[in-house]
């Protein structure tokens, strides 16, 4: 049987290794070993979490091997705390004294119920933590990241439907909080369409010279996708572009990765890259400022 160590999960390369690590394994038993783990970003179980519950579909069983409580009883409490470990295996979710978690949630496809729950659950976070914010760029914000999960529901095409989790920091004066699905990646649903687009505008001179279309890659149909009113579905696109600028004006950050496309933020930088392995499904992670020192507002508010 493989045991697969997770030494620490602190960056968005971390959580893919490992999620390569549990979907690679070929074995129908394998471990999950976290006792010797130095340290969890909440946000990123998300992934692990969909790599685990990809295996059960498999019929696949995954043993998870918790942090020792009196030796590593921060690591514990943290994956307890946000409901990890009780969703595989028999134990307590220990209380979130502080409320500073995004509790681990997994969403099937048209769970309506979950989808409220959780609506409900991030709503009450987000506005105990951000003050930074004013009362009507707060909302804006927490509409455009719910948005992100009616984009899961309506393109991604698979009924283990989506997985969250997140962590508010209060002494770094972050938020972190990571959305991932297993379905259609962002390049292949655009490219669908824009084939489909292309077909329908083709003229007469193009069919007779049979043009050929053209996908675009991975990169470029992420960054497709980021721009506003880009929709595959004519119902609005990635509902990002609000978001974009907030992590543009407060040195936040934006990581996406699709297939083969990685795109970023950070501190204000673009950065993208096609990866040598796809991703069969979106990652969409998000870091923003809660710095009380910075207040940010809507344009219309200063008129």
């Amino acid at each position: 049987m493989t045991v697969i160590k997770i030494d620490k999960i602190n960056t968005l390369s971390h959580a893919i290794y490992y999620y390569d690590k549990i979907s690679t394994t070929i074995e129908d038993e394998c471990s999950l070993d976290f006792s010797s783990t130095t340290f969890i970003r909440n946000n990123y179980l998300s992934i692990i979490g969909l790599a685990i519950m990809q295996r059960n579909l498999y019929g696949k069983s995954i043993n998870i091997i918790t942090p020792d409580f009196h030796k590593n009883r921060k690591v514990y409490n943290a994956m307890s705390n946000i409901g990890f470990l009780k969703e595989f295996i028999n134990i307590e979710k220990s209380l979130d004294f502080h409320k500073t978690m995004i509790k681990y949630t997994h969403i099937p496809l048209n769970s309506q119920e979950k989808i409220e729950d959780f609506y409900l659950h991030f709503i009450e976070r987000c506005q105990q933590h951000i003050s930074n914010l004013s009362p009507e760029l707060l909302n804006k914000i927490i509409q455009k990241v719910l948005e992100l999960f009616s984009n899961v529901f309506r393109h991604s095409q698979n009924d283990l439907g989506l997985f969250c989790s997140g962590q508010f920091y209060p002494e770094g004066k972050k938020f972190n909080f990571t959305i991932v699905d297993g379905g259609i990646t962002i390049p292949k649903n655009v490219n669908t369409f824009l084939l489909k687009k292309y077909k329908k505008e083709l003229s007469l001179t193009n069919k007779i010279f049979r043009d050929k279309f053209k996908p675009l890659n991975a990169v470029d149909a992420i960054t497709w996708a980021m721009k506003e009113k880009h929709s595959t579905s004519g119902e609005g696109g990635l509902g990002l572009s609000l978001l974009e600028q907030l992590i543009i004006k407060s040195s936040g950050k934006l990581e996406i990765i699709s297939g083969k496309g990685y795109y970023a933020i950070t501190n204000g930088e673009y950065t993208s890259k096609l990866l040598e392995e796809s991703f069969p499904g979106t990652i969409i992670s998000i870091e923003l400022s809660t710095n009380e020192n910075k207040y940010y507002y809507l344009n219309e508010e200063s008129k």
